[in-house]
């Protein structure tokens, strides 16, 4: 299912924090999206790598967190504004309340990273802690290649 995943519409989201986007904001350059939860300790540990990502590629990569609770208590948007801001997450968030836009995604586990080329097509996709590193691989050969 993931191989032939093409980015979805993004207005699912319950709640948005820094900017609200589109998937027509998006087309035309590669989009990074990761799954994130404010009571996931690796999804934090990761964070910087995510963040190093943002800043190497800014102009070139598009960025969009999408926070999706694991629980009831991660539901709480301020919680999770709060959070991203300690975290310095600055890229747009998509608050997933309803965990619509992961069953868009086919989506289950936190962190996730899907990298869409820039019409939208998925191109990679890592789960787990070490999938920003692989990601952030991914990113240079498609970027730099």
């Amino acid at each position: 299912m993931k191989k032939n995943l093409i980015l979805p519409n993004l207005n699912a989201a319950t709640h948005w924090i820094n900017q609200r986007i589109t998937r027509d904001d998006l087309i035309g350059a590669p989009t990074l999206i990761h799954f994130w939860a404010i009571s996931c300790s690796k999804c934090k540990q990761a964070l910087p790598v995510v963040q190093s990502i943002r800043e190497k590629y800014h102009g070139v990569l598009n960025v969009v967190a999408i926070h999706m609770p694991l629980s009831e208590a991660d539901t709480d948007v301020s919680e999770v504004a709060r959070v991203a801001a300690m975290y310095s997450i600055t890229e747009p968030i998509l608050i997933d309340n309803t965990h619509r836009l992961a069953d868009f995604f086919g989506n289950r586990f936190v962190p996730a990273y899907y990298l869409f080329d820039s019409n939208g097509n998925l191109f990679e996709y890592h789960l787990g802690e070490r999938g920003a590193l692989r990601i952030y691989k991914t990113a240079d050969r498609m970027l730099f290649s």
